[in-house]
C-alpha cells in the first residue's frame, strides 16, 4: 500500500515532466527548423484521425487506433520491457531491487530492456539516431519508475500519457506548421 500512496503522491509530477519533455523535444525542433520524421504508425494514426469524420468507417478505424496506441500496445509494451524482461529475471534469480541500480544486474537487465524496446520501435520503421537514444532513455525512465514504484501500472499510465501527448503534438503542430 506505501508504493500506491507513493504512486499517487508522484503520479502529478510524472505527468507535468512527461507532457513537458514531450512539448519541449517538438518545440525546439520547430524553432532550430528541424523536422522530426514520424514512424509509420504515428503517420498512420494521424492521417486516419484527421479524417475520420469524413466517414462512419473513418471514425471507427480512428476509434481502434486510437484504443490501440493508447491503451493496448502502452499496456502490451511495458509487461514485456519491464515486467518480462526486468522483473521476472530479478524474481526468477530471487534478487531484490539493489541500491545500487547502476553497477548491479537490475542496471544491466535495464539497460538490455531500453535496448530492445527502441530497437523494436527501429525494426517497426527505422528513424534517425537520436530518436533511438531518445526511446532509449525513455525506456530507462519507465524502468527506473517501475523500480521505485514497484506497481507494473505506473510505467503503463505514463507509457500511456507520452502516446497521448505526442499523437496530440503531432496533430496540433502539423495543422500550425
Amino acid at each position: 500500500m506505501k508504493n500506491f500512496k507513493f504512486t499517487l503522491k508522484a503520479w502529478p509530477v510524472i505527468t507535468i515532466v512527461t507532457i513537458g519533455l514531450c512539448f519541449l523535444t517538438q518545440c525546439a525542433a520547430k524553432i532550430f527548423g528541424v523536422n522530426l520524421p514520424d514512424q509509420a504508425n504515428v503517420e498512420l494514426v494521424r492521417n486516419v484521425i484527421l479524417h475520420m469524420f469524413d466517414t462512419e468507417k473513418n471514425f471507427i478505424s480512428a476509434a481502434f487506433l486510437i484504443l490501440q496506441v493508447i491503451v493496448l500496445l502502452p499496456i502490451l509494451e511495458e509487461f514485456i520491457f519491464r515486467y518480462l524482461l526486468v522483473r521476472l529475471p530479478l524474481n526468477f534469480a530471487k534478487l531484490k531491487f539493489s541500491s545500487r541500480i547502476l553497477f548491479s544486474t537490475e542496471g544491466a537487465l535495464a539497460i538490455l530492456s531500453s535496448i530492445l524496446f527502441s530497437a523494436a520501435h527501429y525494426i517497426a520503421q527505422p528513424f534517425p539516431d537520436s530518436a533511438f537514444v531518445a526511446l532509449f532513455f525513455f525506456g530507462v525512465a519507465q524502468c527506473m519508475l517501475y523500480r521505485k514504484t514497484l506497481n507494473i501500472w505506473c510505467p503503463i499510465l505514463n507509457h500511456a500519457l507520452f502516446n497521448l501527448t505526442n499523437l496530440i503534438l503531432a496533430l496540433t503542430l502539423t495543422e500550425l506548421g
